[in-house]
């Protein structure tokens, strides 16, 4: 007989009961479910860790880009290959990137006949290929494959490979507006990033974009390339409201009228390269020459005559402007001679810009570049309620752009007016001693541009009543009563590098005010309120021997022919006062050591009260 299965027996044999019952079993240990979860675990440690480290290189590099872009923005000379190569250090520094590294710079100008970024010039460190015009057309037609190979056919991840080295697609869209006129300084900015461990995330390439405008030049320069000039010929003066030809619209004769345009901006284009174009209107003098590439046709030569005949141009704003950009290149022609009184008279070779017949900048130039002559210069000052700044880039030297055979140069100048008379004439005068076929200058791509509205006069004036008159030397208006460096006065730009020889300038020496007479300054004699001088230093830096700046007068007779005294204001607003070197040499002096970087207004005094000659003495110790 038999017996029935036991429960236990029945779910032996059964499997599926055996399933059933090992999933309802809650007994087990931890170790079971680290061992299913640990290899998730780490890999979401270690992906955490890459991801992080591929955002902070995204943010390091972005950081840099935007530190390097603001640098060379800041830029008004020419920059150099070695300059953006050093950049790439820069760069690299503050990215703190494990490695290598590339930047790509360049300056983009608008072709208007293509309606297209353009250009200027482009500089690759480290051997990366630089920007060129086709790039632009390809990426406007999203021709992906054109554009890798125009940067070669090496696929690898380095910077050798096409790939590495292509521009963003996006890079058109990333750069804004070109105004007419000036340019965008672009930088790419390159870094391979790769992680330390695999977790499915590949090797990349980060690049950000910055794209600025200078801050205080319309362009910058790249030594060893050929200018390109931004062009201004899609430029041109709005003569009526509508799109006729004829004249029927109102005329703005004076403020008020119908026909002035408030709140609006104007430009005037006196372009010389097209002989249809405006030419010599408004213009006192009429010739034109035609340059080398750089230059084109050009207003000039002009020459010594200049002195007493300047070459004017009548600007009229037509109505109140609350601002006024005049900019223009200006060619020196042949063999200037700056301060070499071998072959220039005592005020040295300079050339002025005047509004209204009055000094704004005196300037002086040398044909063999060297030292301070070769220094961006600017000047400011005030005069008759407005406030003004003239800015000098060079663009280009060393090559010969016109006339004997000399070596030419050309400089970018900016003229920027606050609160301007909406009629006035901008005047140029050189000061040279040799003929025109020797010494010369020209103007080219001459333009105005007026912001109107309401103009907001400058907060100091010129007392009128104060006038004593002109300097001897630099033809600047001459104020009496206590030193004020607000008042109008030449400006020099030097580094200390410029002064291992020592810079000689004659000034006239004296005033009309007793220093005792003027409450806290410091000192004694006779002095004027307008600054003989206002030197722009920079120390680059240096300190220590044969680093120091001095100040020195020298009349060649210890002081007995013009018996000096120097006021000095420094940037930093602290004034210093000199009278004699000792008590057998009268002439003045002042040891200024390892002088700040900055702006230093220099006044000349006498002890006696007299006006007198002696030369200014720029010097290192």
């Amino acid at each position: 007989m038999h017996m029935p299965p036991s429960r236990q027996d029945s779910d032996r044999r059964s499997p599926f009961r055996s399933l059933a019952r090992f999933r309802r079993d809650t007994r087990g240990t931890v170790s079971v479910e680290t061992i299913i979860i640990l290899p998730l675990l780490l890999w979401a440690l270690v992906a955490t860790v890459v991801f992080f480290d591929a955002f902070r290189t995204r943010q390091q590099v972005q950081t840099a880009a935007l530190s390097v872009a603001d640098l060379i923005s800041r830029e008004t000379a020419m920059v150099t290959p070695n300059y953006l190569e050093g950049m790439n250090d820069v760069f690299d520094f503050l990215a703190a990137s494990r490695r290598p590294t590339r930047m790509r710079i360049s300056s983009l100008i608008w072709n208007s006949a293509e309606q297209r970024n353009r250009v200027q010039w482009s500089y690759g460190t480290r051997g990366m290929a630089p920007l060129a015009d086709p790039v632009f057309a390809m990426l406007a037609a999203n021709d992906h494959q054109s554009l890798l190979q125009f940067f070669g056919d090496d696929e690898s991840f380095s910077f050798a490979g096409a790939q590495a080295q292509m521009p963003t697609p996006d890079l058109i869209d990333r750069i804004p507006p070109i105004l007419p006129g000036e340019a965008v300084i672009l930088v790419e900015s390159f870094a391979l990033w790769s992680p330390f461990v695999d977790v499915g995330f590949a090797q990349r390439r980060i690049t950000h974009v910055v794209a600025t405008r200078p801050r205080f030049a319309p362009w910058i320069h790249l030594e060893g390339s050929i200018p390109v000039f931004p062009e201004d010929a899609y430029e041109m003066v709005i003569a009526d409201d509508d799109d006729d030809d004829d004249d029927d619209d109102p005329v703005c004769e004076q403020p008020g009228d119908p026909g002035c345009p408030t709140g609006t901006t104007d430009i005037v284009d006196t372009s010389f390269d097209d002989a249809t174009g405006p030419g010599t209107t408004g213009w006192s003098h009429h010739t034109v020459s035609q340059g080398g590439a750089s230059v084109g046709r050009f207003l000039g030569p002009f020459g010594r005559e200049t002195f007493h005949n300047p070459v004017t141009y009548s600007v009229h704003l037509g109505a109140p402007a609350v601002s006024a950009t005049i900019d223009f290149d200006l060619v020196i022609i042949d063999s200037w001679d700056g301060y070499n009184r071998d072959w220039s008279d005592m005020r040295g070779d300079n050339m002025t810009i005047m509004i209204d017949g009055t000094p704004i900048s005196l300037d002086v130039f040398n044909v063999d570049y060297f030292g301070f002559y070769r220094n961006p210069r600017r000047a400011e000052g005030v005069l008759n309620g407005m406030r003004y700044t003239v800015e000098m880039t060079p663009i280009s030297h060393g090559i010969d752009l016109y006339g004997g055979g000399w070596h030419d140069q050309l400089w970018r100048v900016v003229l920027t007016l606050e609160a301007p008379p909406w009629r006035f004439d901008v005047g140029f005068s050189a000061n040279l001693d040799e003929d025109v076929n020797n010494e010369s200058f020209g103007i080219s791509r001459f333009r105005v541009q007026a912001d109107h509205g309401t103009p907001v006069p400058a907060a100091f004036t010129p007392d009128p009543a104060t006038l004593l008159g002109t300097d001897h030397h630099t033809r600047f208006p001459i104020y009496g009563g206590c030193p004020d460096h607000r008042l109008p006065a030449p400006w020099l730009s030097v580094n200390n590098t410029d002064l291992a020889s020592p810079l000689i300038i004659q000034r006239r020496a004296g005033g009309d005010t007793r220093l005792q007479d003027c409450g806290t300054l410091p000192g004694w004699g006779w002095a004027q309120g307008s600054p003989h001088l206002v030197l722009r230093y920079d120390n680059e830096g240096q300190s220590g021997t044969n680093r120091r700046l001095r100040l020195r007068m020298q009349d060649n007779n210890a002081g007995r022919s013009c018996d000096t005294t120097f006021l000095v204001r420094d940037p930093s607003g602290q004034w210093w006062f000199n009278d004699d070197i000792s008590s057998s040499d009268w002439n003045a002096w002042l040891n200024m050591g390892n002088a700040e970087t900055g702006d230093y207004h220099i006044w000349i005094g006498t002890w006696g009260g007299n006006s007198c000659d002696a030369d200014l003495r720029l010097e290192r110790y």
